[in-house]
């Protein structure tokens, strides 16, 4: 009995350790003993136990297994991968096996003449290094083909082989026959009976090829291009009155053989309405008759869509500067086919008055905000004027510190308040110039200076120059503040000595001057100067002096007050706007006696597109009083980049015995340009000059002694100017209409400075 006890106290013992030791077992089988990858080549093992949740020493989960692998798919590098577990003495050892999806290697392009391998690369985008998918080679060739279409190569075929190297790199090879280029022969149109085929290929960018498409890429098909042109077409339809026009889909017809394009476009034109009744709901912030003045189109014209929509921007402008910046104004027309009539209804929604928040200057780095907002016709908390805003960013552009002015608006913390934002980036306003050119007239030019247009930051103009040629030696020193204590007050000093040689005679002037000047409005300035000068004349051949022409020193103290009006948009490069400007000068306060007068007038206009117009002219006159002459050192000489182009100072006007100059004491100038802003630093001109000067002298035969229309001298020719780090440059080249016995047939011009 006590054997079959110990027996079965034995077996229960030995049962109880098996179950022990099979648990124990069965623990440790499940312990994560270590994590390995396998397959990759290009992703780190660092990457992948980024992303791997599963960790050593911590039991097996097939659900985070799962997510493992689920989280390393969303990487977008692999295209297969697969998890396995290996037994080792401290548990089990968690496999990743991983197919790397190829990367980009080298993209080799074959055959590529007419365009350059840089365009074809940023145009498709592969970059070594990217994960490669099959699809990127298909959008590769419809790019690259897309690229040469635009260039007007339609037959180009391109062929791609992907090749995989050992480090799983996708070499791709793009071999591309270009083919021959295809122009556009012809465009072709159906059903226009109102207007010619001429006409309305004015209104498309799309044109035929012409003998200057080598020059002008014109000619080539372009397929967004042409879908505009139908929307073109469509609305100068629309703005002739024929509002049911229908600009149907475009034919296009490629001739592989002859390798040209012909385009066919069919027009349903339909007939033409005109405007019905205008009616309006208008208030009595702006009457009736005023709002339907700003339409500017009435009951029987032609119904013009463009002339709505100005209208419509003209009204809610109106509004905006009384105050309603969110007016909404909505055109509601009606049509009536059978009268074929447009009844136009102008429907107003005001809304609230809104009044200016907080205005903030962001981007000036070195001007103060003072010098910015001194500049401002709006101030916080008063009624908002969008007239005020727009000539506000016009005065700040004009200071001509900053290359780039934007003003944008935003709603306030209040719903009637709007908040200004001016976002200003500064250009260099100070220099350190030295430099050298030619003249034809000075010989070789030496120029230097210090120049600050915004001295600290406080919108003040600091200069020392000089200028040294082999006729002229200038020291010149100018103090200016704009606006002395943030008024409208101007004030500035200046120092000079110069040498000149007129030829005829030298002069050495040495003074100084004060100026004054005021805003009488928005565009109004009077200003006054007084100045003060010793001149000493010398070199006055005893063969050619006269009562005005003799050696010796005179005083100058004059006094000389002068009235601008500036309504130009932009001061350095003006495309609208005007500038008169009338200056007297009145000498006798001590030394010589004279008086003069002048008229400077500039008018811009924009004519088609980007170019611009402008005309400019002068007339001047002076003369001596108290039986005195006019001194031949305050005569007028006309030649040059800033009067009469083409043309010298030894050209121009009475001359002595041996053809030196000797000025005029009238003069009149025109000029005549058309100007075509490349970019905002860079613009093209050609121009027409015509101008004289008249007075005594010994030799008067390309002039006369007092104002003649009929004796001036004229110029064609061209040039560009440019904005440069010294300031504003201008070369120009003029040719003589007239030219004289003995004088060259055109002048070549340099120009610092800001043009007429």
């Amino acid at each position: 009995m006590v054997k079959k006890s110990k027996f079965f106290l034995f077996l229960l013992v030995l049962l109880f350790w098996s179950v022990i030791a099979a648990h124990a077992f069965a623990q440790n089988e499940s312990i994560v003993s270590s994590i390995k990858i396998e397959g990759n080549k290009r992703v780190d093992n660092s990457t992948f136990l980024y992303y791997i949740k599963s960790r050593a020493g911590e039991p097996l989960s097939r659900t985070q297994i799962s997510k493992d692998i689920e989280q390393l798919y969303s990487l977008g590098q692999f295209k297969d991968i697969r998890v396995e577990t290996r037994e080792r003495l401290n548990g089990l050892e968690l496999v990743f096996f991983v197919e790397e999806i190829p990367s980009i290697g080298d993209v080799i392009l074959y055959g590529t003449h007419e365009v350059s391998e840089e365009d074809i690369r940023e145009k498709i985008g592969l970059r070594r290094g990217t994960t490669f998918q099959e699809y990127m080679i298909k959008e590769a060739k419809e790019k690259v083909k897309l690229l040469y279409q635009e260039k007007g190569f339609f037959f180009v075929e391109i062929d791609t082989v992907s090749k995989k190297s050992a480090e799983n790199l996708m070499n791709i090879h793009m071999r591309i026959s270009e083919g021959k280029k295809v122009g556009i022969k012809e465009i072709r149109f159906s059903g226009n009976k109102i207007f010619s085929a001429g006409d309305l290929k004015d209104q498309m960018e799309t044109n035929a090829e012409s003998w200057i498409s080598f020059i002008d890429e014109s000619g080539i098909y372009k397929k967004d291009i042409l879908r505009l042109d139908m929307f073109r077409l469509e609305g100068y339809y629309q703005d002739n009155g024929y509002i049911r026009v229908r600009i149907l889909e475009p034919k296009i017809n490629i001739n592989k053989k002859n390798k040209e394009i012909s385009i066919f476009i069919s027009i349903e034109e339909g007939a033409r309405y005109r405007i019905g009744k205008i009616s309006t709901d208008a208030n009595e912030i702006i009457s009736e008759d005023e709002i339907l003045k700003s339409i500017q189109i009435k009951s029987k014209d032609i119904y013009s869509m463009s002339k709505v929509r100005a209208g419509v921007l003209k009204i809610a402008e109106l509004y905006s500067e009384r105050g309603y910046a969110y007016a909404d104004v909505n055109p509601v027309v009606k049509v009536n086919d059978k009268t074929r009539t447009v009844d136009l209804s102008i429907e107003i929604d005001n809304g609230r008055k809104v009044y200016v928040g907080e205005i903030s200057v962001i981007g000036n780095t070195r001007t103060i905000d003072r010098v910015i907002r001194r500049e401002f016709r709006l101030i916080e908390g008063e009624l908002f004027d969008s007239v005020k805003l727009k000539r506000s960013k016009q005065r700040i552009n004009n200071l001509q510190f900053f290359q780039d002015v934007k003003i944008d608006t935003r709603r306030g913390k209040e719903s009637d308040l709007i908040d200004i934002i001016t976002t200003v980036t500064e250009r260099p306003t100070g220099s350190i110039n030295v430099g050298a050119g030619f003249s034809s007239n000075e010989n070789l030019i030496f120029n230097a200076g210090i120049s600050q247009n915004n001295f600290l930051g406080r919108g003040q103009r600091v200069v020392f120059s000089t200028n040294l040629s082999s006729r002229r030696t200038d020291f010149n020193l100018s103090l200016t503040d704009p606006r002395i204590f943030d008024t409208e007050i101007l004030g500035g000093i200046d120092a000079f000595n110069r040498k000149t040689d007129f030829y005829s005679y030298q002069s050495h002037n040495t003074g100084g001057g004060l100026r004054f000047g005021k805003s009488l409005s928005e565009f109004d300035w009077i200003g006054i100067n007084y100045r003060y000068e010793d001149v000493e004349i010398t070199d006055v051949s005893s063969t050619t002096g006269s009562a005005y022409l003799k050696n010796g020193s005179r005083v100058t103290s004059r006094i000389s007050p002068t009235f601008i009006n500036d309504t130009r948009d932009d001061f350095l490069n003006p495309s609208s706007g005007s500038r008169h400007v009338v200056r007297f000068g009145l000498a006798g306060l001590g030394g010589a006696k004279f008086h003069k007068m002048n008229y400077e007038g500039s008018y811009y206009r924009p004519l088609v597109g980007k170019l611009v117009g402008m005309v400019h002219g002068t007339i001047s006159w002076a003369d001596g009083y108290g039986d005195e002459s006019l001194p031949i050192f305050e005569r007028y000489y006309m030649g040059g980049p800033r009067s009469l182009r083409g043309y010298t100072i030894k050209n121009i006007g009475p001359k002595d015995d041996i053809g030196n100059p000797l000025g005029g004491n009238q003069s009149i100038l025109l000029n005549l340009e058309l100007q075509y802003p490349f970019t905002k630093g860079l613009r093209g001109f050609a121009f027409y000059d015509r101008g004289n000067l008249y007075g005594g002298g010994n030799d008067v035969s390309t002039t006369s002694t007092t104002w003649d229309l009929g004796k001036m001298r004229d110029s064609i020719g061209a040039g560009v100017r440019f904005m440069s780090p010294m300031g504003p440059l201008g070369f120009a080249y003029g040719i003589k209409l007239d030219q004289a016995t003995g004088e060259q047939s055109g002048e070549f011009h340099f120009s610092a400075g800001n043009s007429f």
